[in-house]
């Protein structure tokens, strides 16, 4: 979406990306914090939490990712 969002800024604008920004800081948080790093799932399975409607969440969800999306209520 990068691109798209670019074309619409005016030539003086610089478009930052925050993911590489945030993904930076996390992988030197976690090698300064090696004991939250074990603890990190390295199999790439995925949880979805959410306090509104499930089918909402993961009608949306699903589109963002790709695949179906299921998650599981929790209550406040």
């Amino acid at each position: 979406m990068r691109k798209q969002i670019q074309e619409y800024l005016p030539v003086q604008v610089k478009l930052l990306s925050q993911g590489e920004i945030v993904a930076k800081s996390l992988a030197d948080y976690l090698l300064r914090h090696p004991k939250i790093n074990e603890k990190c799932s390295k199999n790439n399975s995925l949880q979805f939490f959410t306090t509104d409607s499930i089918e909402d969440f993961d009608s949306h969800a699903s589109l963002f990712f790709g695949a179906s999306v299921q998650s599981e209520h929790v209550g406040l």
